[in-house]
């Protein structure tokens, strides 16, 4: 068999006799896993009913909620930002801000550094 058509002959139609058989398993899938019958599970308990509402102990306070409206308005207008594109999650002041409030200091260390080699 040394004729160069009858070889590609033979390779072209082993290829397709490959897919189709390929075709025949993939096709026999759902009728071969139709034959298992899938296990019938356990009715399920119902929710309990929500007796009280638990308020999460970050959520804002009702003082705070118009600082956190304000301060979305402004991060917001700065941004050029949707409000909805973000979130503050807290208005608490730092454990820095609350050391140095008697300082007169309202800056982070390298800014106090600043004004002090200035002088």
């Amino acid at each position: 068999m040394t004729n160069p058509w009858m070889i590609m002959l033979v390779g072209v139609l082993t290829v397709f006799l490959a897919l189709a058989i390929i075709i025949l398993f993939l096709l026999a899938f759902p009728w071969f896993f139709g034959l298992f019958k899938p296990k019938a599970h356990k009715s399920q308990m119902p929710l309990p009913e929500i007796v009280e509402k638990i308020e999460h102990p970050s959520a804002p306070k009702e003082d705070e909620k118009e600082l956190i409206a304000v301060l979305t308005a402004a991060v917001a207008s700065m941004r050029g930002a949707a409000p909805g594109s973000f979130a503050i999650t807290s208005v608490k002041p730092s454990a820095h801000a609350a050391e140095t409030a008697g300082a007169g200091f309202n800056t982070p260390v390298w800014g106090r550094v600043e004004r002090l080699v200035r002088k």
